[in-house]
């Protein structure tokens, strides 16, 4: 299948320019989040996404997604995205026989090591500039809890394995585009939650 070129972007509006991995990986992204809403075929997906992998341009990229992605102004995006930079080592985030919170306006890296032992550790994201459209979370938590907060429309993967502990994310309705938080590791004695904004930020949000 063969998808015309938009009329709408062209080399006045950047149409013309080189597509990094990063503007590939958004855009599957959002096709296989429409293919798990049932929006597109099992047949489209696939083509879109063998057409998403060989994008050259944005002007390949854009008519992929033009039939899915919401033009209505009143949709509000609850979370934000620097450009992709700075350093791509996994930041180490360790609590022994102690508590850690990290939240307000932060910049987590795309890769997030959280060591937990006899402690607790506060991830809040929902105020957080992603630095990538993707966040892995691995956990090593042993006697002590971890809690995520994401932003609401967040796309979120639980992989943790726990003995004698607990894992639970809770489940949200994805936005297309939203950052997509990965929660994987182990968890031994203890627990690790992922939550949706308090009710407060929600508000808070609403006002904004």
């Amino acid at each position: 299948m063969s998808y015309p070129e938009p009329n709408d972007v062209g080399p006045a509006a950047g149409g013309d320019l080189p597509v990094a991995t990063t503007d590939r990986t958004k855009v599957i992204d959002l096709l296989e989040s429409a293919y798990a809403e049932g929006r597109i075929t099992a047949e489209e997906h696939a083509e879109r996404i063998r057409a998403a992998t060989a994008a050259q341009t944005f002007d390949d990229l854009v008519p992929l997604t033009r039939d899915l992605v919401a033009l209505d102004d009143t949709v509000t995006q609850s979370w934000s995205q620097a450009p992709a930079g700075g350093s791509t080592e996994p930041e180490l985030i360790v609590s022994i026989f102690a508590g850690v919170d990290r939240k307000g306006r932060w910049q987590p890296r795309r890769n997030l090591s959280v060591l937990t032992l006899f402690g607790g550790t506060d991830l809040d994201l929902t105020h957080a500039t992603f630095t990538d459209n993707t966040c892995e979370i691995n956990v090593f938590c042993l006697f002590g809890g971890v809690e995520v907060r994401v932003p609401e429309g967040t796309h979120v993967r639980n992989e943790c394995i726990a003995i004698f502990g607990g894992s639970d994310a809770k489940a949200m309705e994805p936005q297309p585009g939203a950052p997509t938080v990965v929660v994987k590791g182990f968890v031994g004695f203890g627990g690790v939650e992922v939550r949706g904004p308090r009710k407060k930020d929600r508000n808070r949000s609403d006002e904004e």
